[in-house]
């Protein structure tokens, strides 16, 4: 075989590798409380999403792949609440995280035990908004915004 044609076989499993990337979610593009129609133009259209109620959960699945097989599997997930962000991370983040609208079953029998919701700790959430805004991941108007949401939240209590 002749160098040219070698060196030709070898380049083409590194192009269609490296053709094949799908990048990790841009994070920084994303912002509490920004509606779906943003998150899609900022981020792209999801890989898949799920619906409960008011909770619309969309998958961003990145990975390395070399043909067929996929390596390092990575997904990234943005939760909505009524229609705007109120989460985006990892699945283990994600978890941590649920709402209470996401664990209530729609349509359960009568008398089976509904899972309880998780006690709303005003403090804490307001710790949160605070360290949002000094990371820069919110922006003034948004930290009101959402302050008051909290506030008005801890009043219905």
């Amino acid at each position: 075989m002749t160098r040219p044609l070698i060196s030709l076989l070898l380049a083409v499993p590194v192009a269609f590798a490296i053709s094949c990337k799908k990048p990790d979610l841009d994070y920084g593009k994303l912002q509490i409380g920004i509606t779906k129609k943003e998150v899609a133009d900022r981020a792209g259209q999801p890989t898949r999403t799920s619906v409960q109620g008011a909770v619309e959960i969309w998958e961003y699945e990145a990975y390395d792949r070399y043909g067929a097989m996929a390596v390092n599997r990575r997904s990234h997930f943005v939760r909505f609440v009524d229609g705007r962000v109120d989460f985006f991370g990892t699945r283990e983040a994600l978890e941590a995280t649920k709402p209470s609208a996401a664990r209530a079953t729609p349509g359960a029998k009568a008398g089976a035990a509904a899972p309880q919701p998780a006690a709303f700790d005003l403090r804490a959430e307001l710790e949160k908004l605070e360290a949002m805004k000094k990371d820069g991941l919110i922006s003034e108007t948004e930290y009101k915004e959402l302050r008051q949401r909290v506030l008005e939240k801890a009043k219905a209590q």
